[in-house]
């Protein structure tokens, strides 16, 4: 097995194993944040809008958004949760999304696809971002917009530390414990512009970063 199949196989591994329990821990540890994220979001959407989320889950995002916007594409490294996301999507006979299987390394899509790429709550656990990132850049039109909500635990020594216990405890590891100014550095030198911030606080710090391309950058 090579090392990208290994990674891939170990996370998905991980992810479908959490996947039953996925609501229920986002909304007994994240719920206020996620409310917070949600709300935020509101405001960067609109009906003409073409949607990718990356790092999906079960779907808390796109069914929050998808009569706000056009459609979404949303994928995720776990089948079992793409499977999950599915079953809530013929309950609820929404047609506007399209929940995939798909690795954030290495996006299907064509460039320039989407309007609006999310990923929230997503960087901080890759141990190679760069890679989702220049998918993100690839895939979002030369207009569009990202979204990146992050827990930031860097920002607090003790919100590192708390982090560092549950990770061990569950294996729910948080591989950058950036500060909200080193994560925001990190996606300038990657090529984006900072349009909008938000610190959202909760049981983690959380940065709401809206960007653009910064077109001076490649």
């Amino acid at each position: 097995m090579s090392k990208y199949n290994d990674r891939q196989h170990k996370e998905r591994k991980f992810w479908d194993r959490f996947a039953n329990t996925y609501d229920s821990f986002i909304k007994k540890i994240f719920g206020k944040t996620y409310s917070s994220i949600l709300e935020n979001l509101d405001s960067e959407l609109d009906t003409s809008n073409s949607v990718l989320d990356i790092g999906t889950g079960t779907g808390i995002i796109p069914f929050f958004i998808y009569s706000k916007v056009a459609f979404v594409d949303a994928i995720d490294i776990s089948p079992e949760m793409i499977r999950l996301a599915y079953q809530k999507q013929k309950r609820s006979n929404i047609q506007n999304i399209n929940f995939q299987v798909q690795d954030s390394y290495n996006l299907t899509f064509t460039d320039k696809t989407f309007d609006i790429v999310i990923a929230s709550n997503l960087l901080h656990l890759l141990y190679e971002t760069d890679k989702s990132i220049y998918e993100v850049k690839r895939v979002m039109k030369d207009d569009g917009i990202f979204i990146a909500p992050t827990l930031c635990v860097g920002e607090k020594a003790q919100s590192s530390f708390i982090s560092s216990i549950i990770g061990a405890v569950s294996g729910f590891k948080i591989v950058n414990k950036w500060s909200i100014d080193e994560f925001k550095t990190m996606l300038m030198d990657y090529g984006f512009v900072i349009n909008k911030t938000v610190k959202i606080d909760g049981r983690f710090p959380l940065a709401y970063i809206v960007l653009w391309k910064n077109p001076t950058i490649i």
